[in-house]
């Protein structure tokens, strides 16, 4: 037998296989207390039964020696960048070495024919990866060019290791209604979202890193994480260093242990920062079961699809485990000089 857990974004017309290396699945009823006077054992009922499937998900072909973990350095301008039309009314600047902006500088434009944007005409602007989107009674006349100041990027630190925590809360929707229309299965959406992200490395102090002060300071970073090294697939954020170690031992090198939190920034000069994390995938060999977790994840759904198969096939009655929709309420990502880079998912159903 072949295990094999699959991931669908068209309620289950097209199936993608995760490339874990473990998965497991779990069934549970909730246990309802119906004892009554008399009875000289305690009796329990079944209740409401939730589902999950957990999982692994390996970046195939990119050790971990590979990824780079990089944080932004001195903002620098640049003038009329060309950008180019994505999708709808989603523009991106053409130079990815200029995509994340300073959200900070009072002269970011976007021009249409070189005359800037009104603020009213912009949805929003993500400074991550250089985008912006009009509103949808904006029709653009022209050349889309942008005008501000980017940031350029270099290694955190001397770390060797990383551990990014990607999770959502699951939001429980059951109502009576629902309950009694699905045989008495919970149902959620996504909630809340949280990032975080562990750091570990050779202790060092420079002119570029010096963690104690970054703490004192408070400062607002911008974390870029590439797994594989390429750009191909990579993540970026706001964060804040919420606390920092060092450890060693006698004859060893010390170690340094950096913990970053996200932060959501009160934007007040340019258009509000719609997007403190996301995900940007170019030409990548990424798993396309992994791309469309993330993505699940990234914009709070519930109605991609989980099929977890214990034989690999389907109609193996009665060794088949469960197929539905699902929310996911966890795909973390860690690596390390000597391991993968490894995705970890728990899937909710609903």
């Amino acid at each position: 037998m072949a295990k094999v857990i699959n991931i669908s974004n068209d309620a289950g017309v097209t199936w993608e296989n995760l490339p874990g290396s473990q998965g497991s699945f779990q069934s549970e009823a909730e246990a309802v207390d119906d004892t009554i006077l008399g009875q000289t054992f305690s009796s329990t009922d079944v209740g409401l039964v939730g589902w999950s499937v957990s999982s692994d998900g390996i970046f195939k072909g990119f050790s971990g020696y590979l990824a780079e973990i990089k944080e932004v350095g001195t903002a620098v301008a640049f003038t009329a960048e060309s950008m180019t039309l994505v999708s709808g009314k989603t523009y991106q600047i053409d130079d990815a070495a200029k995509g994340i902006w300073d959200r900070s500088e009072a002269t970011m434009e976007i021009l249409d024919t070189a005359v800037p944007v009104a603020d009213a005409d912009i949805l929003n602007i993500d400074y991550l990866f250089g985008r912006v989107t009009f509103v949808a009674s904006y029709s653009p006349g022209g050349a889309i060019t942008a005008t501000g100041k980017s940031f350029p990027t270099a290694a955190i630190g001397k770390a060797n290791s990383y551990s990014m925590t990607m999770t959502a809360e699951a939001i429980d929707e059951t109502d009576f209604l629902t309950a009694q229309g699905n045989s008495g299965t919970r149902v959620f959406s996504a909630g809340l979202r949280t990032v975080a992200l562990e750091l570990g490395g050779i202790w060092l102090v420079s002119a570029t890193h010096n963690a104690k002060d970054d703490l004192k300071l408070r400062n607002e970073i911008i974390i870029e994480i590439d797994p594989a090294g390429d750009g191909s697939s990579i993540a970026r954020g706001f964060f804040k260093l919420a606390t920092t170690g060092q450890s060693g031992t006698v004859g060893a090198l010390e170690e340094e242990s950096l913990n970053f939190a996200l932060t959501v920034p009160d934007e007040t000069t340019n258009p509000a920062v719609e997007f403190p994390f996301g995900w940007q995938h170019t030409n990548t060999t990424l798993n396309l079961a992994i791309q469309w977790a993330l993505t699940s994840w990234l914009d709070e759904l519930n109605t991609y699809e989980v099929q977890y198969l214990p034989t690999g096939v389907e109609g193996a009655s009665p060794l088949d485990g469960i197929e539905g929709a699902m929310v996911v309420t966890d795909i973390s990502l860690s690596g390390g000089l000597s391991n993968m880079n490894v995705f970890t998912m728990e899937l909710q159903g609903t």
